[in-house]
């Protein structure tokens, strides 16, 4: 039998099943609201620049971001499970400090850090700080628990074993303990504590940096045989398969919906966000990649905003394919929350800015310009910078955003249809 959402979609129908299934209604786009430029910040990329494990560093990294126009800050709370914050119940497992020396790429040695032991409490510093300015303060979770394998697992992985992926042959992974187990969701919403603790107005969670986990490695007991229970045969050795891939969401999205009624509990209004990768066009990429049925999280109220880290435009039409590609995903969402296109410097997906130089023949600038305009005309939320780390986005590249920012796209415009 379809669902109330599939047989009407009138705002007035989803916020009566929402409140039915417990949850508050999710913050729908509105003309009006201010158009945000959330920017991602990974404090450890300006650690050559600034002191990084001191408010002064701090408060310098934040001027610089704030050349683009940022409204919302999306702070990294970790990387893997190195914690950048002294959090009481996560910590890298060894018992050394984290030498650069170690860092996989090979920077220039610049001494010792262990974010958790800093002068400051970071994550409270730079929350304290974005409110002072004007900033929507947030936090970039990556789902993940490992970042550099080995020498970012986190104690809780380590010492859960029982809890650790498996993929198919029944190897395990220790990449990311399974949403199966109960006490791993209770672990995880307790971080999540500890970050409401410190006065976060936004939860982002990256469901693309997942520490290498996807549905292949999801092939541990509970979801083994609850597939045998419903199914009446083994599950699929192919990782792909679209029952397999569907029936392992069921467990993402079951933990989203333990997420939001946590978030509710706190009793202070939280925007959830969640960013997938490859969402469009077409197709059940981010299901396949990350069990992200992210559809039904729409449907069921589950997010505030949706975040596409990036879209596989056509490198034949780049501008139009992508403006294709965001009205696909406005489309689907139908106003039921807010999405946040990308303007993404980085190009390891092949799709980002210097992607866009290299087809076109334009500027950095004048893309990122374009690509925003493309947002804010298609009535999306707002533009996601991914990351904003020391001139990563180039001084022109700034300017005309933060020009856009504050200009022609500061409030979100009516849809077009």
């Amino acid at each position: 039998m379809a669902s109330p959402v599939s047989i009407c979609r009138r705002p007035c129908c989803i916020l009566s099943l929402v409140l039915a299934l417990g949850f508050a209604a999710p913050a729908i786009a509105q003309e009006n609201e201010p158009f945000e430029v959330a920017a991602w910040v990974d404090h450890f990329d300006f650690y050559t620049i600034y002191d990084t494990e001191k408010a002064a560093g701090l408060a310098q990294i934040l001027d610089h971001v704030q050349e683009t126009g940022a409204t919302t800050i999306l702070w990294r709370n970790c990387g893997g499970s190195t914690m950048r914050y002294p959090s009481q119940i996560e910590t890298h497992h060894h018992s050394s400090r984290l030498d650069k020396r170690r860092v996989a790429d090979g920077r220039e040695i610049a001494g010792w850090v262990r974010y958790g032991e800093a002068e400051v409490d970071i994550i409270a510093t730079v929350v304290k700080m974005c409110k002072e300015r004007g900033l929507k303060p947030g936090i970039h979770w990556p789902f993940e628990e490992t970042h550099w394998a080995l020498w970012t697992v986190g104690r809780y992985n380590f010492e859960h074993p029982q809890y650790w992926g498996r993929d198919a042959a029944g190897r395990p992974w220790w990449g990311r303990v399974s949403l199966a187990y109960e006490p791993v969701i209770e672990h995880k919403l307790a971080l999540v504590d500890e970050l409401v603790d410190r006065g976060i107005e936004v939860l982002f969670i990256d469901f693309w940096r997942t520490g290498g986990w996807s549905p292949a490695y999801e092939y541990v007991d509970p979801i083994v045989e609850a597939y045998r229970s419903r199914y009446g045969e083994d599950p699929p050795s192919d990782a792909r398969d679209p029952r397999w891939c569907r029936h392992v969401a069921g467990y993402v999205t079951e933990f989203l919906r333990k997420l939001r009624r946590h978030l509710q509990a706190s009793g202070r209004s939280i925007e959830l966000a969640v960013g997938l990768p490859e969402i469009a066009p077409g197709g059940d990429e981010p299901l396949a990649r990350c069990a992200a049925d992210w559809r039904s999280w729409v449907e069921e109220g589950l997010i505030d905003t949706l975040v596409i880290n990036y879209v596989t435009w056509d490198k034949e039409a780049p501008l139009e394919s992508t403006r294709a590609a965001y009205r696909e995903v406005l489309d689907a969402v139908d106003g039921r929350c807010r999405v946040w296109c990308p303007v993404q410097q980085y190009n390891y997906s092949r799709f980002g800015l210097p992607a866009y130089e290299q087809a076109t023949g334009k500027s950095n600038a004048e893309l990122a310009e374009a690509l925003a305009r493309i947002a804010h005309e298609e009535g999306a939320g707002g533009i996601s910078l991914e990351c904003v780390d020391y001139n990563n986005y180039r001084s022109a590249t700034r300017e005309a955003l933060r020009k856009l920012a504050k200009g022609e796209c500061r409030f979100v415009e009516k849809r077009r249809r």
